[in-house]
C-alpha cells in the first residue's frame, strides 16, 4: 500500500511511503508559541464493523497526534468485529483488517457500523462526513497502488527523490514514473483541500491539517488557520500551528541581521555563529538530526552545492538538533562531510532561545541563508526545495564571481 499523505497514520502493510518523507520534512517542537489543546470528556463509543478480508482480527490505534507502540487488536468472528472502550469525544482512530481496507474514524456517542471495505456504514452525520472524505482519497491512491508495489523499493526510492528534487530524471522512464506519482500525488492534497473547505464547521479538517498542511499554499494556510475555527485547538491541531507560527517568524526576518548562538564541535568545543559570519562569507546554516532520513538524503545535494561554491565564496555550517549527542557522533561517522559540523540541542542565543528557536524552525531539514554582512537573505520558507536552492545561490555566486 502506499500512502499518499503527510501524516503518522500506519496502514496495516509494510509496503508503504508518507509524505512526510516525500515533503522531505520531519516534525520537531516548536517553542516560540505554546499550543493548548482542548480534550474532550471522555465518552463510550462502539465501532462495530465487517471485512472480507480471512483475517481473525482488526487491528486499531489512535491516529492525529497519537503514535501507538503496540496496536491493539479485537477479534473478527463470521466476518464482523465490534471495538468499544472510552475516549476523549472526537478522537481520531484507525481501524485496518490486514488487507489494505483501513478507515479513520471520529470518536463520538453514536454507534457507527462500517464495511471496511465499501466504507458502506450508519452512523452519525459527522462519521459519514469523515468516511466520504477518505473514500474520496482511497480511490486516487488504490488507482495507483498496483503500479507502485510492482516496483522493486530502489525503483520506488529513486522516484521519491526526483519528486523531492534531490534527483534529476535521467531517462524517458524516469520522466514518466515521476508524471505518474507527482499527478497523483496532486491529486491526493487537492482532494485533501476540498475534504478541509467542505467541513470548516466542525473538527474533520483537524486530521486534514494535520496530513497535508505541510502542501497548503500560504494564502490557504492564512485561510484554514484560524483560532475562532470549530477544530482549532483539536490535539491534532499541534502540528500545524507550530510550523504556521514558525512560518509566521520567519515572515519578518529576512532583511535583518542574523541572530548569534553557540554550539559545540565533535570534540565539545564551544563555536559561536559569528566565528563563521565573517564579512566575506555567505553562509548556509543546515539544520538536521540523525534521526531525520530526508536530512540524510539531502547531503549529496549539498556535498554538490559545497564542490560547486567553496571556492567562490560559499560556507556550509551544519546544525545539528540531536537531543542525543552520540547519535549525532555516530551520523557524522556514517555520514562525512566536508564542511563544519556543530551540536546545538539547546544551544542558547539571544533571548535564552536555541538555535532553532531562534530562526523559526519547526521541521527539518532547514536552510538559512546569511549575506556576509551579516543579513538574513532567505530562510527556510524561501529555501523550500532544491531547486530553489540552487536557483538561489546561482544568482549569488554569479553576483560574488562578477565582483
Amino acid at each position: 500500500m502506499i500512502i499518499l499523505s503527510n501524516t503518522h497514520t500506519m496502514k496495516l502493510n509494510l509496503k508503504h511511503i508518507s509524505l512526510a518523507a516525500l515533503c522531505a520534512l520531519c516534525a520537531m517542537a516548536g517553542k516560540a508559541q505554546t499550543f493548548t489543546p482542548v480534550v474532550e470528556d471522555s465518552i463510550d463509543f462502539v465501532i462495530t464493523g465487517t471485512t472480507p478480508a480471512a483475517t481473525d482480527s482488526v487491528a486499531w490505534f489512535l491516529v492525529a497526534p497519537y503514535r501507538q507502540c503496540l496496536v491493539p487488536r479485537v477479534p473478527v468472528k463470521d466476518g464482523r468485529f465490534r471495538l468499544e472502550g472510552r475516549l476523549p469525544r472526537n478522537t481520531f482512530l484507525q481501524i485496518g483488517d490486514f488487507a489494505d481496507n483501513d478507515l479513520q474514524f471520529i470518536v463520538d456517542d453514536v454507534p457507527t457500523d462500517i464495511n471496511l471495505a465499501t466504507g458502506e456504514m450508519t452512523g452519525s452525520a459527522l462519521q459519514r462526513r469523515f468516511i466520504e472524505c477518505q473514500l474520496r482519497q482511497r480511490a486516487i491512491e488504490r488507482s495507483i497502488t498496483p503500479w507502485w508495489d510492482s516496483l522493486d523499493e530502489d525503483r520506488q526510492e529513486a522516484i521519491q527523490m526526483m519528486h523531492g528534487g534531490y534527483l534529476a530524471p535521467a531517462t524517458p522512464q524516469d520522466t514518466a514514473d515521476l508524471e505518474r506519482f507527482a499527478s497523483a500525488m496532486a491529486d491526493m492534497e487537492a482532494t485533501g483541500r476540498q475534504n478541509i473547505r467542505r467541513n470548516l464547521d466542525n473538527v474533520i479538517p483537524a486530521y486534514y491539517l494535520h496530513v497535508h498542511y505541510g502542501a497548503l499554499s500560504p494564502s490557504e494556510k492564512q485561510e484554514f488557520m484560524r483560532e475562532d475555527a470549530p477544530y482549532a485547538h483539536h490535539p491534532a491541531m499541534q502540528h500545524p500551528w507550530t510550523r504556521y507560527w514558525g512560518e509566521e517568524q520567519q515572515r519578518t526576518m529576512t532583511g535583518v541581521p542574523y541572530r548569534d548562538f553557540t554550539a559545540t564541535d565533535s570534540l565539545g568545543q564551544p563555536h559561536r555563529l559569528a566565528d563563521y559570519v565573517d564579512g566575506s562569507h555567505y553562509v548556509l546554516l543546515d539544520f538536521w538530526a540523525s534521526w531525520c532520513g530526508p536530512c540524510i538524503a539531502s547531503f549529496p545535494h549539498m556535498r554538490q552545492l559545497h564542490g560547486q561554491y567553496k571556492d567562490r565564496g560559499l560556507r556550509i555550517l551544519g546544525i545539528s538538533l540531536d537531543k542525543d549527542r552520540q547519535a549525532w557522533l555516530d551520523a557524522l561517522g556514517l555520514h562525512p562531510g566536508p564542511w563544519p559540523q556543530l551540536h546545538s540541542p539547546s544551544s542558547t542565543g539571544t533571548d535564552g532561545q536555541d538555535a532553532a528557536d531562534l530562526y523559526g524552525i519547526v521541521t527539518i531539514p532547514a536552510l538559512v541563508l546569511i549575506a556576509p554582512d551579516g543579513i538574513l537573505l532567505a530562510l527556510d520558507k524561501d529555501l523550500y526545495t532544491p531547486q530553489q536552492l540552487d536557483a538561489r545561490l546561482a544568482e549569488l555566486m554569479g553576483e560574488a564571481a562578477e565582483k
